[in-house]
């Protein structure tokens, strides 16, 4: 399932634009999460949320997600989740929504036979690709490090313009139907 922008949200300059929580616990209020009661703890899920494209709302996501890890239970893989999508989410706020008309990007986290996927759809048509490390550059380690924290990772474009790089990661004591 993709992730689709709708123009109306993406408009709007909200810090987080639209949430969709579907299968967690019914309605949600506008923050990522609020609470999880412990009986629905690591109960699947999936999460959408889409952002403004700006470096601060990559930082709140990161938060949320990770605060999302913690109330459903999926304390053991809360860092590593977090530290790939902003990974990913910092990538779509640099590169795929630069030179854009559509300044958002959305996320989409899913929870099912005990993997984690993490999507982050953006505007551009543009695929990444791991560059090699080097001394004389800042960045281009991002997608090295989602390689190494992720057990598989990939890009997927979008009908139309736009992309979805996504993540999975194993859930511990989960066992995985893949």
């Amino acid at each position: 399932m993709n992730v689709q922008f709708s123009d109306a949200a993406l408009q709007r300059p909200d810090g987080v634009l639209e949430v969709a929580v579907f299968n967690l616990v019914g309605p949600h209020p506008s923050d990522l999460v609020e609470t999880v009661p412990a009986s629905d703890r690591r109960r699947a899920f999936e999460v959408v949320a889409v952002y403004p494209a700006e470096v601060a709302a990559v930082s709140r996501a990161r938060h949320q997600l990770h605060r999302l890890m913690a109330l459903t239970g999926l304390d053991a893989i809360a860092d590593a989740v977090a530290l790939g999508a902003h990974e990913l989410m910092a990538n779509a706020v640099t590169h795929g929504c630069r030179h854009q008309a559509v300044k958002a990007f959305a996320v989409k986290v899913t929870h099912s036979g005990g993997r984690l996927r993490v999507e982050v759809q953006d505007p551009s048509s543009k695929r990444p690709s791991p560059r090699p490390p080097s001394d004389e550059r800042e960045g281009g380690r991002g997608l090295l490090l989602v390689d190494a924290l992720a057990a598989t990772w990939g890009v997927r474009l979008g009908p139309g313009q736009g992309k979805t790089v996504w993540m999975e990661l194993d859930v511990p004591g989960e066992g995985t139907t893949s």
